[in-house]
């Protein structure tokens, strides 16, 4: 089983890193930890104490001052091949990630590979809490982009995207991305940008279809973004640009592609993702929008879909044609029985709703 470093930034939840080891110790995770921690020195302290009790892997340590992306800090303490990001209140499938990176050793034209996702919502008694009962959780998503161009994936990524940050990817590409993102405020927009959009030109992307991260959606948004135009006005945006134009062009340069090319690509991946925002946006202010009327045509992909919506719910009430209708049709309903998901969730959520 390969190793992968599982890197953690984190400031004043020290419960919640501490529920992660518990989780990877009952799992018998050999994957080593590197955190990166920014709370004050109460917490910090309480962190520092709570890893010492955990002996079976190992945990790196290191305090960094808010504000900006310290990771490069842990990158030359990180000795394995693989890496994958975490937040600090989510959780690994530990086997999933070993299957990436056994994906990435023997694929090398993929960049990054990921199981699938689910986002569990807790009651809100249980609210940002470590513990609690899971009130809500989505169906698995996330998906491969494979197309060979780069410039293509990034197109296809942002039509839409998911959190690739999550996937497992080589640790030399890691220590490129930070050695950009350093000079950036952590979960600002040009953070974002540099972080998805450096994956994906990584290599191609592949989703496994398994289990593999569990993120705990809490009041704390990932990202904090700004309205579009706030972001482009602000007045460190051009030293934000030339640091970003060069840093990232010159990435792209080492894959052959002359510096004209280069930052001609760069320039064009920003204007996609700032559409992307754009639309978002859009969306946001919006008032009154009416559901969209279904625009399938007959014989379509989208009535094909809208067909199965029909039988499933006519074979809902009917136990005998619900049984044939899941045999052909396997659900991927994370809590039901028959999913291929559900024996890793349901480890998850008995440790989560254990105490």
């Amino acid at each position: 089983m390969i190793k992968v470093a599982i890197i953690i930034s984190t400031m004043n939840r020290p419960d919640f890193m501490l529920r992660q080891f518990e989780f990877y110790e009952l799992m018998n995770s050999p994957h080593p930890i590197y955190i990166l921690d920014s709370s004050n020195p109460e917490n910090a302290e309480k962190l520092k104490n709570g890893i010492k009790k955990f002996k079976n892997f190992k945990i790196i340590y290191q305090w960094a001052p808010p504000g900006k992306d310290h990771t490069y800090n842990l990158m030359p303490f990180i000795e394995e091949k693989y890496c994958v990001r975490s937040c600090d209140d989510d959780i690994i499938i530990p086997k999933t990630i070993s299957e990436c990176a056994d994906f990435l050793e023997k694929n090398p034209d993929y960049g990054t590979c990921a199981g699938k996702q689910i986002n569990i919502r807790f009651r809100r008694e249980d609210y940002n809490n470590p513990f609690g009962i899971i009130e809500k959780q989505t169906r698995p998503f996330g998906r491969s982009v494979e197309d060979e161009n780069m410039l293509a994936r990034v197109k296809n990524f942002w039509s839409d995207q998911y959190f690739i940050c999550f996937a497992v990817t080589r640790t030399e590409t890691e220590r490129e991305i930070r050695n950009i993102t350093k000079h950036f405020a952590i979960a600002g927009d040009m953070f974002e940008f540099l972080l998805f959009d450096m994956l994906i030109i990584s290599g191609k992307a592949k989703v496994l279809d398994k289990l593999g991260y569990i993120m705990q959606r809490s009041d704390l948004p990932f990202f904090d973004h700004s309205l579009t135009e706030d972001f482009l006005m602000h007045p460190s945006i051009g030293e934000q640009w030339r640091i970003c134009e060069e840093g990232f062009s010159e990435i792209i340069r080492k894959k052959g592609i002359s510096e004209k090319e280069s930052r001609f690509a760069v320039r064009g991946m920003f204007i996609v993702y700032l559409a992307q925002q754009y639309s978002i946006e859009k969306t946001w202010l919006s008032i009154g929008q009416k559901e969209p009327v279904s625009s399938a045509k007959p014989g379509s992909v989208w009535s094909e879909l809208d067909l199965l919506k029909k039988l499933k719910h006519f074979a809902s009430n009917k136990p005998f044609l619900k049984k044939v209708y899941y045999k052909f049709n396997p659900p991927d309903y994370v809590t039901r029985p028959e999913s291929k998901y559900f024996a890793d969730y349901k480890i998850v959520k008995d440790f989560i709703e254990s105490r």
